[in-house]
């Protein structure tokens, strides 16, 4: 039989030491994060068609020395995450309906891209995607970056931007476009300081810290349970 504790006494080995508040704004964005990387993935240059806005996250798994610390089929790290938003300002709209495929459109824009790249083979990328509303898609988002630290938000900014308009036309040229070469808005802006080789090194120091992700006995990733608060 277990111990008897009288009223007022806490056993503190029973009690997590917090309570969860399934409405808590970050847990209803956590929530959204779970469902998404709970999902399966697709091949990035074989999206579906379907209707929707939401968040995603792109994998790596090919064989480029850059990436190797974080490329493999199980999937575990992404390279970038993102999301799609209704057009305008419009929060809380639901995003279907004509022309409402904006998180299929940008994912396919994202192939584009890849597959422009010189040094890039769209075949080694797989997404997860999560059609959502656009209420909680931005802490899923910031929750994913900032815990995860896809290389691709955190040291090569600039593989989701737009071309730049024609008076920002002459600024430097975005980080992840010095890496990887080949879409031509980009090849004619001048090159970064240090080229190439500069940024690359940034990527490698960044996945040494920031690898594999850990997983916890239950298969939930270690930096996605919720903290403990109060006794250990």
């Amino acid at each position: 039989m277990g111990e008897n504790f009288s009223e007022g006494q806490v056993d503190s080995k029973a009690t997590p030491g917090w309570v969860y508040d399934p409405l808590k704004r970050e847990n209803l964005g956590r929530s959204v994060l779970w469902a998404l990387v709970a999902s399966n993935p697709v091949p990035l240059g074989d999206i579906p068609q379907f209707p929707g806005c939401g968040i995603y996250a792109l994998y790596y798994t090919g064989d480029s020395e850059l990436y190797e610390p974080i490329s493999s089929l199980e999937l575990q790290v992404p390279i970038y995450v993102g999301k799609a938003d209704p057009s305008g300002s419009r929060k809380g709209e639901r995003c279907i309906g004509p022309g409402g495929f904006r998180l299929r459109d940008r994912l396919n824009k994202h192939a584009r891209t890849i597959e422009a790249a010189k040094n890039l083979d769209l075949i080694d990328f797989q997404a997860r995607y999560l059609p959502a509303d656009d209420l909680f898609t931005p802490m899923a988002e910031r929750l994913m970056i900032s815990e995860l630290k896809p290389v691709w938000n955190m040291i090569l900014e600039g593989f989701g931007v737009n071309p730049p308009g024609k008076k920002r036309i002459e600024g430097r040229r975005p980080k992840w476009h010095q890496v990887h070469p080949g879409v031509s808005w980009a090849e004619g802006m001048p090159e970064r300081p240090g080229g190439a080789p500069k940024l690359e090194e940034e990527v490698r120091l960044h996945l040494k810290t920031h690898g594999p992700e850990r997983k916890s006995a239950s298969g939930v990733p270690l930096n996605l349970v919720p903290p403990r608060i109060g006794p250990q």
